[in-house]
């Protein structure tokens, strides 16, 4: 529903439709094909390119439906806006719509799927009550949400610690750092192309460039790398375009490896307490230096034994929330926490990602 802008009249009618969606709808709904329609859990709004709803979970006709949900005015916006044709909503299981003007049942993606229609009257609305999970009684019930969430984040930490491993046991500690900083300067919409980036100018690789012209010089080969890479530029803010971010990385490199016989494991990141000063570099600000923090150094030093995963776990305990992303606005709502600590973000990520969008809500450890 965010292809293209909308005019004044339109965006209130797309933001009515939301809404109404994003409530909960209940009472009897039929779908386009004449199945009954129950929704058990809206999903969370995506926030982003992408399904406007994602993890929703639904039953027609007693067959339980997993996955998104995409909003449009008009039925024919699917096509108009070329959903049709992009990977990112082949996981759409129903296509909601206040006009169905094509006249079919069913919405097709060139997956194969056939999307089943709903249409969504909003005018009259009355107004609805927001939509409640089971989570949204976890304090009352008793949880300790702050350990919850700590325990969650130890588990992200555990796994990102794991997937280095193999690379610290191939290449070294030094490389799987270089490349898990990559990753992470990349951000969810570049981080696997990032990577690869790292494979094609490895640590030694990046070295060599700074000693021969500086960060000048390694930006312009890691610019040179990411050429012809799925890179993502729209809805990405200027700090974070690919270009600055690799020219981030190529600063932060000459901050750590500041001479040709700096140690492997950069000597500034000797101990996680000292986490993120040594990571605030020219154009990389405390907030992205957290996220990097987190994302990268604590997992490369865990995996690389250098650090405890206790240690580690503390660092990510002390360090501050760098905000809490767009997407995890509604479980914050929900649990009448605010995500402070890195720690509490970095649960939430994973309660967001392995239950709200995996149709699991009323089974994460936080559901009465």
């Amino acid at each position: 529903m965010r292809a293209s802008r909308a005019a004044p009249a339109e965006e209130r009618r797309e933001a009515a439709l939301a809404a109404r969606w994003r409530a909960g709808l209940r009472g009897p709904l039929r779908l386009e094909d004449g199945r009954l329609l129950r929704v058990i859990f809206p999903g969370v709004p995506g926030g982003g390119p992408g399904p406007d709803f994602r993890g929703a979970i639904l039953e027609a006709d007693g067959d339980l439906l997993f996955g998104d949900v995409e909003l449009h005015l008009k039925a024919s916006g699917w096509r108009e806006h070329g959903h049709h044709r992009d990977p990112a909503y082949a996981s759409v299981v129903l296509h909601a719509v206040v006009e169905n003007d094509t006249g079919a049942a069913t919405t097709l993606h060139a997956s194969g799927r056939a999307v089943p229609v709903l249409v969504v009257p909003i005018e009259p609305m009355q107004p609805l009550p927001g939509f409640a999970p089971p989570c949204t009684g976890a304090a009352a019930a008793g949880f300790d949400i702050a350990a919850v969430l700590e325990r969650l984040a130890r588990r992200r930490l555990r796994a990102k610690a794991a997937a280095l491993v193999p690379l610290v046991a191939n290449r070294g500690a030094g490389e799987a750092l270089w490349r898990a900083i990559l990753r992470a300067l990349g951000g969810p919409a570049n981080g696997a192309a990032f990577w690869v980036v790292g494979e094609r100018v490895g640590l030694a690789a990046a070295r060599e460039c700074l000693a021969r012209g500086g960060p000048a010089a390694l930006a312009a080969a890691l610019g040179q790398a990411a050429a012809g890479l799925p890179l993502r530029r729209a809805s990405v803010r200027p700090a974070a375009a690919p270009g600055a971010r690799l020219a981030q990385a190529a600063g932060l490199a000459a901050r750590l490896w500041p001479s040709a016989d700096a140690p492997a494991w950069p000597a500034a990141l000797a101990e996680p307490a000292l986490l993120p000063r040594p990571l605030v570099a020219v154009g990389l600000g405390r907030a992205t230096a957290v996220e990097v923090a987190v994302n990268a150094v604590l997992p490369a030093g865990v995996a690389a034994g250098i650090w405890s995963e206790e240690a580690a776990l503390a660092a990510v305990s002390r360090l501050p929330s760098p905000g809490t992303y767009g997407l995890l606005r509604p479980l914050e709502g929900w649990l009448g926490v605010r995500f402070r600590t890195a720690a509490a973000l970095q649960g939430a990520i994973l309660l967001h990602r392995d239950y709200c969008t995996r149709g699991a809500c009323g089974r994460c450890p936080l559901s009465s």
